[in-house]
C-alpha cells in the first residue's frame, strides 16, 4: 500500500534536467507528473498526461518507458511489454517488464466478462462458476463503501482470478514462500485485484469476502491518493470485507483466540512490524493476529465516532497529514493516548469463543499443509483421535451406524472445536437415518465454524430432503462462498431455484453442475 515507483530518479531524463535540456523537452514535466500519478495509482490522470507526449515523441525511450508503465496499470499487457522493451530503462527495484511479461503470458488465454462496474478475467473452464457470484459481491461492496466512504471507483475495476499461488507470485512482488507462509491469497496492486482461485486450496476459502477485502483496498487507495499506511489500510479492508452482505467487523473464532492469547502475553504485532506488508509476516498465525488487531483499531474508531470520524481521518490523510497526526487530530487526543485506549478497548471487548484454525489456508500439493484429512492430527486428545479414525474405517466400509457411534464418542470428548470431526459425525448420523441428530450436530458446529463449507452443504441436504427450498438455497450459497467447485452445491441450487421459480438461475446452476462434474 506504500508508494514505491520512485521512477523520477530512475528513468534517465526524468531527473531534473539541465537548463538547456529542460527548454528542449518541456514535456518531461508531463512525464514526471504521469509517474507521480501512477505513484498515487491515479491511472486515468497518468494516461491523460503521457499519451500526448508519446504521440509527439513516438520513438522517445523515456516516453515509451512511462507509457509502458501506464499500459501495465491498464492491464494492456502486450502493449506494455512492447513499450517497456523499446524504452529499455530500468524501473528500479520493481521489474515492471518482468511483471508485464508474466501478466501477459498468464492471462493470454483468460476469458473476460464485463459487468456494470467490474471486469472479471479468469482461466477458461471451471473457473467460469466464479463469475456471477463475484460480480454480485463486488457490486454490493461498491454500494456499501460508497455509503461508508462517500466515494466509488470510476470506470470498471479489473479482478483477475489466478490458478494458484505460483501465478500470484509471478504477477506480484511477493515470493511464493511469502504467500504461503503468511496466507496471502489475494492482492490489490497495480490498479487491479488479483485473487487465487479457491480450487488451489484443499477446502476452499472465503473467496467472496476476500474479493470484497481487496476492493476495499482499491477504494481506500484511490480515496487517499495512496497515502494510507498499512495498519489502517488493512484495518479498513478487514473490518469492511463483509459489508457486501451486511455489517462489518466480523471476526473468526480463530482470530479472536489468537488476539486473546496475545493480549494476555502482551505480545501484539506492532504497527511498525506490519510494514511494508502483512504478506511479509512470518506465519499465518502472526498475520491473522495482525489482521485481528487492525480490525479492532477500526472497530475502536467506529465506536468513537462512526464513519464521520473515519472519513475525517481519511480526509486528513488525503491532504498529506500522516496517519498518526490524522488519528490524533480527529480524536482530539495524542497518538500515544489512542494506542493505549485501543489496547484497553481490545482487552475489554467481547470476542467470539476460541475455535480451531479452520481459517488457516491449506494449499493443495503442499506437504507443509498436509492432506485432505490432516486436521485429524490436530485433535490433541489421543482417545478422540482413535474414535475418529475408527469411525473413518467404518465409514469407508459403508457401515454408517457404526461410524456414527465412533464419531459421537470423539465429539463427546472434544466438543465442536474441530469442524471436520463434527461434519463427519453429522454425515454419519444423516446416512443412518437420524436426521434430527444430524441437524443438531450441524447447527452446533456452525456456531463455531460458520465458514466451513461442508457443514452448510450437509445442512442443505436435509433442507432439500424436506423441500425447504429457501433454507436449502441459503445454506448452499454459504457453502458456495467458500468452496464453489463442489458440483453438489450447484446441483442443489438448480433444484432449489427451479422450485422457487427462478428458472434462469436454475439453468445456470445446472450448467455449472455439469461443468464441474466432468473432467
Amino acid at each position: 500500500m506504500s508508494k514505491a515507483l520512485l521512477l523520477l530518479a530512475l528513468v534517465p531524463g526524468l531527473v531534473s534536467p539541465p537548463r538547456a535540456a529542460a527548454e528542449e523537452r518541456s514535456d518531461l514535466s508531463e512525464l514526471r507528473r504521469a509517474v507521480a500519478a501512477l505513484d498515487d495509482e491515479d491511472v486515468g490522470a497518468a494516461e491523460a498526461l503521457v499519451e500526448p507526449v508519446l504521440r509527439e515523441h513516438p520513438a522517445d525511450r523515456t516516453a515509451e518507458t512511462v507509457a509502458g508503465l501506464v499500459r501495465f496499470y491498464e492491464q494492456r499487457y502486450g502493449e506494455a511489454v512492447d513499450l517497456l522493451e523499446k524504452g529499455g530503462f530500468s524501473t528500479g527495484n520493481t521489474d515492471y517488464l518482468g511483471l508485464a511479461r508474466a501478466a501477459r503470458d498468464i492471462t493470454r488465454d483468460h476469458a473476460r466478462f464485463e459487468g456494470e462496474h467490474f471486469i472479471v478475467s479468469y482461466p477458461r473452464g471451471k473457473d467460469e462458476v466464479l463469475v456471477p457470484y463475484v460480480l454480485e459481491a463486488l457490486e454490493g461492496q461498491r454500494r456499501a463503501l460508497e455509503d461508508d466512504l462517500g466515494w466509488a471507483a470510476p470506470g470498471k475495476v479489473t479482478i483477475e482470478f489466478l490458478n494458484d499461488t505460483h501465478e500470484l507470485s509471478r504477477m506480484s512482488t511477493l515470493t511464493e514462500e511469502e504467500i504461503k507462509t503468511s496466507g496471502t491469497i489475494a492482492l490489490c496492486k497495480f490498479n487491479k485485484l488479483m485473487v487465487v482461485s479457491p480450487k488451489a486450496l484443499l477446502r476452499g476459502y472465503d473467496w467472496l469476502d476476500t474479493a470484497a477485502h481487496e476492493y476495499t483496498h482499491y477504494v481506500v487507495t484511490a480515496r487517499t491518493h495512496n497515502n494510507t499506511p498499512v495498519w489502517l489500510h488493512e484495518g479498513l479492508a478487514k473490518y469492511s470485507e463483509s459489508r457486501w452482505r451486511g455489517q462489518g467487523g466480523e471476526m473468526s473464532a480463530w482470530s479472536a483466540s489468537l488476539l486473546k492469547r496475545a493480549l494476555a502475553k502482551k505480545d501484539l504485532v506492532t504497527f511498525e512490524q506490519m510494514y511494508p506488508s502483512m504478506a511479509k509476516l512470518p506465519s499465518q498465525e502472526t498475520a491473522a493476529l495482525a489482521f485481528a488487531e487492525v480490525e479492532m483499531a477500526v472497530d475502536y474508531l467506529e465506536a468513537k465516532g462512526g464513519r464521520p470520524l473515519m472519513n475525517r481521518i481519511l480526509d486528513l490523510i488525503e491532504r498529506g497529514t500522516s496517519a498518526e497526526k490524522a488519528v490524533a487530530q480527529a480524536l482530539g487526543v495524542s497518538y500515544e493516548a489512542f494506542l493505549a485506549d485501543w489496547k484497553r478497548f481490545m482487552a475489554a471487548r467481547p470476542l467470539p469463543e476460541a475455535g480451531a484454525d479452520e481459517h488457516k489456508l491449506r494449499f493443495k500439493g503442499d506437504s507443509k499443509h498436509g492432506g485432505a484429512h490432516s486436521e485429524w492430527a490436530e485433535i490433541p486428545d489421543d482417545r478422540a483421535r482413535g474414535f475418529a479414525r475408527l469411525g473413518e474405517i467404518f465409514r469407508e466400509r459403508g457401515n454408517w451406524e457404526a461410524a456414527r457411534i465412533e464419531y459421537a464418542k470423539a465429539v463427546q470428548r472434544v466438543g465442536e472445536a474441530y469442524p471436520v470431526l463434527a461434519d463427519k459425525y453429522a454425515l454419519a448420523a444423516m446416512m443412518s437415518g437420524r436426521d434430527e441428530e444430524a441437524e443438531n450436530a450441524l447447527d452446533e458446529a456452525l456456531k463455531h465454524h460458520p465458514h466451513y463449507a461442508a457443514l452448510h452443504l450437509h445442512l442443505a441436504r436435509l433442507e432439500l430432503k424436506r423441500k425447504n427450498w429457501s433454507l436449502a438455497a441459503q445454506q448452499l450459497r454459504l457453502a458456495n462462498a467458500v468452496d464453489p467447485f463442489d458440483p453438489e452445491i450447484h446441483a442443489g441450487l438448480a433444484m432449489a431455484d427451479e422450485a422457487l421459480g427462478a428458472r434462469e438461475a436454475a439453468a445456470r446452476e445446472a450448467a455449472f453442475e455439469k461443468l464441474l462434474a466432468h473432467p
